[in-house]
C-alpha cells in the first residue's frame, strides 16, 4: 500500500510540475512600441518591416486579410491594451482618422495570428458606429459620423434597406478630403420634413421610426419658428472640388419674371451638399465637445433673412476657406429667411440672449480656453446685447474676439453697448460699409435709423475700444448666400485669419489703410480702392 501511495504522489508531481499547463506557456511581450511597429509595417502593406515577434506566415496573411484597409489604417498615433488572456491581447489603436480594435493571438513566444476585428472613423461627436471588416455592405457608406451613415452619400445605393437594428456597415468607408465638420446649437423649432439631404432619403427604420444610436438621432433641419429651448448637434458639410474661396456654389434655377422653370440637382462635386445632422442631448454635447483635442472655439451667429440651411452653407464656407484648425460652432437663431419678415426676426434675435450665453458657457465646461465669435448682421444684435448683459454680473462670460461683420444694430444702442462688451471681449473688431444692400434695407425698415455696420458721410463708428474697418471698397452686394462682402472677399477673410490666430491689430494687410494717413494717428481703417 505504501508503495501505491509513493506511486501516486510521483504521478501527481509529474502532473503539476512536469506538464506544462495552458497559464505556465510563455506569452510573448507585446505592448504598445510593437502594436505600432506593426501598424506601421501594416499602412505600407510591408510584411518584411512587421516585429520579428510576429512569425512571417502570420504577418503575410494578416496583410493578404486585411489588406484593403491599410490606407484607411495610416498614422499610427497610439496603442492601449484592452484586455489580456491566455490566448493573446486586444489592443485599441488610434490613427490618424480612424480607430480600430486589435487582437493578436500568441503561441510559445511567438505572434501567429493577428485580427483586426472592428474599426469605425474618428469623428468630433464621437458618433460613428463600430464596423466589421468582414460585413457585406448593401451599399458603401462614407464616413460621415452617426447621421452620415443614416443620410447616405451621392454614391450610395438609396435603395438599399435599413432594418431596425441599423444601417448596413461599411466594408471600407471611403475618406471624404472635402468635408467640414462643425457642432451646433439652435432655438430653431425641429422639422417635421422627412429625412432627405440632396435628394436621398435614409435614416428610416422599416417601421418609419427615427434611426437613433449612442445618443445621436439624424434630424431633417430647423425651421424659422421659435422653440421654448436648445437643440443640439453635429453637421457635415461637403465642399465642392471647385470651390472658390468666398463663394457657396449651389445648384442654379432657371427662372422667369420671378417663376423658377427648372433647377439643377445638387452635385456633390460641384455644390455644397449637406451630409448629415444629427441631434443630441445637452449632456452628450458638452461631452463630446471635451473629447476635441484643440481648444480653441469659434462660434458663428448668422445674420436676417437666414433660413437653417443657408446658415449650414455660410458656417462650412467660412470654416473651410479660413482653413479654421479649431472646434466651428454654428449658433442659428430663428430667423425665418424672408426680408418682410424682418420685425419678426428681430424678436426672434432679441430672445436668443439667453441661448447664446448658455451654449457659450457649454464650451467653458467642456474646459475650452478660447473662444472667438463672428456675428454677421442682425446677429449683432443677439452677440452685442448678451456680453453687454453678462458684463453687468459677478461673473461674467469672457471671450477672445469678437467679429462684428455689417452689425444690423441701432447705431446709438451700439455706441452706448460697447464699452459694456469691451470689458469681457479681448478684441473688437468691426467690419463696416456704405454700400451694403442688406443694412439700407434694414434701415429703411428701421425707419431711417442709422445701423452700426453702415458708413455715413460723417464716416464709420469710431470707438476707442473698437478696431473699424471701413470695407466699403470692396462692393455693394447683398450680405447673403453667395452675395456676402464679409465672406466672399479673400482680403477680409485673409485679414480675419490673421485676427483669429495672432490676435493683432490692424493694419494686418498693406491694402488696410490708415485713416487719417500717417504720420497721423489712426482713427480707423479702410481698404484701398
Amino acid at each position: 500500500m505504501r508503495r501505491i501511495w509513493s506511486e501516486f504522489l510521483s504521478f501527481a508531481f509529474f502532473i503539476s510540475v512536469g506538464m506544462p499547463s495552458g497559464s505556465c506557456v510563455a506569452q510573448p511581450v507585446i505592448d504598445a512600441e510593437v502594436v505600432l511597429q506593426t501598424c506601421q509595417a501594416f499602412s505600407k502593406k510591408s510584411a518584411e518591416n512587421m516585429p520579428a515577434i510576429i512569425l512571417p506566415e502570420a504577418g503575410k496573411s494578416f496583410i493578404e486579410i486585411y489588406g484593403r484597409l491599410s490606407g484607411l489604417l495610416e498614422g499610427c498615433l497610439s496603442a492601449t491594451e484592452t484586455s489580456r488572456n491566455s490566448g493573446g491581447v486586444t489592443f485599441l489603436v488610434q490613427n490618424t482618422r480612424y480607430e480600430s480594435v486589435w487582437y493578436f493571438s500568441t503561441d510559445e513566444g511567438s505572434i501567429r495570428r493577428i485580427n483586426i476585428e472592428r474599426y469605425k472613423p474618428v469623428t468630433l461627436a464621437d458618433d460613428e458606429l463600430w464596423q466589421s471588416p468582414f460585413a457585406i455592405a448593401a451599399a458603401s457608406q462614407a464616413a460621415l459620423g452617426i447621421a452620415g451613415l443614416l443620410a447616405g452619400t451621392a454614391e450610395t445605393d438609396s435603395t438599399a434597406p435599413i432594418t431596425k437594428g441599423g444601417p448596413p456597415k461599411a466594408i471600407a468607408p471611403p475618406s471624404e478630403p472635402y468635408t467640414v465638420e462643425f457642432f451646433y446649437a439652435t432655438d430653431r423649432k425641429e422639422s417635421s420634413d422627412a429625412i432627405e439631404f440632396e435628394g436621398r432619403t435614409s435614416a428610416q427604420a422599416s417601421d418609419g421610426s427615427t434611426y437613433s444610436s449612442n445618443g445621436w438621432t439624424a434630424v431633417s433641419g430647423y425651421t424659422g419658428e421659435r422653440s421654448h429651448d436648445l437643440s443640439f448637434g453635429a453637421i457635415r458639410v461637403r465642399v465642392p472640388e471647385g470651390h472658390h474661396i468666398g463663394k457657396i456654389e449651389l445648384p442654379s434655377n432657371r427662372r422667369i419674371f420671378g417663376i423658377t422653370l427648372s433647377r439643377d440637382g445638387p452635385d456633390p462635386k460641384k455644390h455644397f451638399t449637406i451630409r448629415s445632422i444629427a441631434k443630441t442631448s445637452e449632456d452628450q454635447w458638452i461631452k463630446s465637445l471635451s473629447s476635441t483635442k484643440k481648444k480653441k472655439a469659434l462660434i458663428f451667429v448668422h445674420g436676417f433673412n437666414t433660413k437653417f440651411r443657408d446658415a449650414v452653407f455660410r458656417t462650412a464656407q467660412i470654416v473651410w476657406d479660413l482653413q479654421f484648425g479649431g472646434t466651428a460652432v454654428l449658433f442659428s437663431w430663428p430667423s425665418r429667411g424672408e426680408i418682410a419678415d424682418y420685425l419678426y426676426d428681430k424678436d426672434s434675435a432679441l430672445s436668443s440672449r439667453v441661448a447664446l450665453l448658455r451654449v457659450i458657457d457649454n464650451l467653458r465646461k467642456a474646459k475650452f480656453e478660447t473662444v472667438d465669435i463672428i456675428a454677421h448682421s442682425m446677429g449683432n444684435l443677439i452677440v452685442v446685447d448678451a456680453l453687454s448683459t453678462t458684463a453687468a454680473t459677478k461673473s461674467p462670460t469672457v471671450i477672445a474676439q469678437l467679429v462684428m461683420a455689417a452689425p444690423d444694430v441701432d447705431r446709438d444702442m451700439f455706441i452706448q453697448e460697447i464699452p459694456r462688451v469691451a470689458k469681457v471681449a479681448k478684441g473688437l473688431t468691426l467690419y463696416a460699409s456704405k454700400n451694403d444692400k442688406a443694412l439700407q434695407l434694414s434701415k429703411r425698415v428701421a425707419g431711417r435709423i442709422p445701423r452700426a455696420g453702415d458708413v455715413p458721410e460723417s464716416g464709420p463708428i469710431i470707438i476707442k475700444s473698437v478696431s473699424t474697418i471701413d470695407v466699403s471698397a470692396i462692393g455693394d452686394e447683398l450680405f447673403g448666400l453667395n452675395h456676402n462682402t464679409f465672406a466672399t472677399t479673400r482680403n477680409v477673410l485673409n485679414d480675419l485669419k490673421i485676427l483669429l490666430e495672432t490676435g493683432a491689430p490692424p493694419p494686418r494687410l498693406t491694402e488696410v489703410r490708415g485713416v487719417p494717413e500717417p504720420p497721423q494717428t489712426a482713427s480707423y481703417f479702410r481698404y484701398a480702392p
